[in-house]
């Protein structure tokens, strides 16, 4: 059985553990700091082990996605999509109405996820994403919550 929670600043070595084993790309250390500090980050757990991550802020009633990273043991699971349909579900009573986000061109995946639930392409932002010897473009998505509706 699986709970999702709020993170804090304990949960920094896990989340940098999760994101290193997972992300070709990883946040880093000063990035999960201000999140973990700032933001709404939370977890999804089976027991006591973290699978999932995902980061949000609130401007306003636009909820923008900051970051959500599934552990490499637990993709293909259903993880990511119940992390973030829960996530924005939380989101919402905090007075979100909306939810933006920018997902790397290259992760068909997570795009493929993002149109299932709702989203919608609105555009591109170049040269986004670091690269190790350059830049990658970014594809703005949107949807209007919660979701489905």
């Amino acid at each position: 059985m699986t709970r999702i929670a709020m993170l804090g600043m304990q949960h920094l070595d896990r989340c940098l553990l999760i994101e290193n084993r997972s992300d070709p790309h990883p946040w880093g250390k000063m990035n999960w700091l201000r999140s973990l500090r700032d933001d709404h980050c939370l977890g999804l757990w089976a027991g006591d082990e973290l699978l999932a991550i995902s980061c949000y802020t609130l401007v306003l009633d636009d909820v923008s996605l900051l970051n959500i990273v599934v552990d490499k043991d637990s993709r293909g699971q259903g993880v990511g999509r119940q992390l973030l349909t829960e996530g924005l579900e939380w989101m919402q009573q905090f007075g979100g109405a909306r939810c933006l986000l920018e997902v790397r061109l290259s992760n068909k995946v997570a795009r493929s996820l993002y149109t299932q639930l709702g989203f919608a392409e609105d555009g591109i932002r170049k040269n986004y994403y670091p690269l190790g010897d350059g830049f990658e473009d970014a594809v703005l998505m949107s949807a209007d919550l919660p979701l489905g509706e």
